[in-house]
């Protein structure tokens, strides 16, 4: 190796040095953002007075937002060839905009179902009137709140902007008294009205006895 080759590999030693230390900064810098977001995200989270079904809560809306529908498609992988590309917050309606693998658009309405009377008892700690609400759901109430987000949303989405190929209502549940089998056993044969303005209904539970973990129900099929 004469003097040139060997100040040449010097050169492109010290090149790959520093693309390093670079690489090695910006992953440094990054551990910090994400650990300092996360001390400032648990923080908000102890800070939040809301208890009752509070699997899903975020300190803002747009995060669960997204959240539950980065959980949503994650559930449909594992049945589906479709996957999730990207996702963004979107004008409401939609609540979220998604594209996936197949180059599809679609849009997501994302919607809550609970119990809001149930929140104010437990933040008021009326512990014997919130028992007794949480214990209030069955086949009628169920379905009765059901069939009024899916109407509302409708309605809302009557408008929707050109350029979605697809639109989805994804309702999440986390109502204790409200898993994936007892929802399964309600929306079984049971027929929604308004229902056809959507592509797909979906219902996100908190927990699955199947799965021990979350659970994913499509209404109307």
């Amino acid at each position: 190796m004469n003097s040139r080759q060997r100040l040449e590999l010097k050169r492109r030693r010290s090149r790959k040095l520093k693309l390093y230390w670079h690489k090695r900064n910006e992953l440094d810098a990054f551990r910090i953002r994400f650990e300092k977001a996360t001390e400032d995200y648990l923080a908000k989270r102890k800070l939040m007075v809301r208890r009752h079904a509070d699997f899903f809560e975020t300190p803002d809306k747009t995060t669960k937002e997204l959240f539950v529908t980065q959980s949503l498609f994650q559930m449909l992988e594992a049945e589906t060839k479709e996957y999730l590309v990207s996702m963004s917050l979107a004008q409401d309606p939609p609540d979220v905009a998604v594209s996936i693998n197949t180059g599809k658009k679609i849009g997501v309405e994302v919607t809550e179902l609970v119990n809001e009377k149930a929140i104010g008892l437990d933040i008021k700690r009326k512990r014997i009137q919130y028992i007794k609400e949480i214990i209030s759901w069955n086949y009628e109430t169920f379905t009765l709140k059901l069939q009024n987000i899916i109407s509302t949303k409708a309605k809302k989405c009557e408008q929707l902007p050109a350029g979605y190929d697809e639109l989805v209502l994804l309702i999440f549940t986390d109502e204790p008294r409200l898993d994936a089998t007892t929802i399964e056993e309600y929306i079984k044969d049971t027929m929604f009205s308004d229902i056809e303005a959507f592509q797909s209904v979906y219902i996100l539970t908190s927990h699955d006895p199947k799965r021990q973990g979350k659970g994913l129900l499509k209404v109307g099929t």
